[in-house]
């Protein structure tokens, strides 16, 4: 791969992982900041990019892990809230039939429902905002996910169920708030 075919990349997919790296970090300013970053590291790594993934693939896993990385520091510098909240442990009996329609929380043609998503994007930890770009935008199914975590179908069918009770409790907390 030649930096011609990354700058080709860039036309053809910068919109794309602006949107990605929008819903990890939830302002334009930043996404479009980590966008021209990812680029910059697909330049450096062009001559390691063997063609084993497809390159929209390559630029998410960039994106994915300059993202986290981005959002780790902000939390470790007091900037997001959350920084000690974690999720109590996996309900060892819980499992997950894999239906897609099971988290349905959000509807993309509703503003009001896309806002709320945002802001629950933004009370999320980076784990479990990887999770949820994954699942509801990269719309990756469960078998999908575990190749690209390293996890168990299991564990990630747990993960799911967490997320799913978090942003369920978020929403409810929104609504009194209203």
């Amino acid at each position: 791969m030649t930096e011609a075919d990354v700058h080709s990349l860039y036309v053809k997919y910068g919109y794309f992982l602006f949107r990605r790296c929008l819903t990890y970090v939830g302002d334009e300013a930043t996404a479009q900041d980590a966008v021209q970053e990812v680029f910059v590291r697909a330049m450096q790594a062009v001559g390691g990019f063997r063609g084993d993934a497809d390159p929209k693939t390559w630029l998410c896993r960039i994106s994915d892990h300059h993202c986290i990385d981005l959002l780790r520091r902000r939390r470790s510098r007091g900037e997001l809230p959350g920084a000690a909240g974690r999720a109590p442990d996996d309900d060892p009996d819980d499992d997950s039939d894999g239906q897609r329609g099971r988290y349905r929380l959000i509807h993309n043609d509703d503003p009001e429902s896309v806002l709320t998503a945002r802001r629950l994007m933004a009370a999320m930890d980076p784990h479990a905002r990887r999770l949820a770009v994954l699942y509801f935008v990269d719309e990756l199914t469960q078998d999908e996910m575990a190749a690209e975590l390293r996890l168990s179908r299991r564990t990630i069918g747990k993960q799911l169920n967490k997320l799913v009770a978090r942003a369920k409790a978020l929403l409810a907390e929104r609504k009194r708030a209203i």
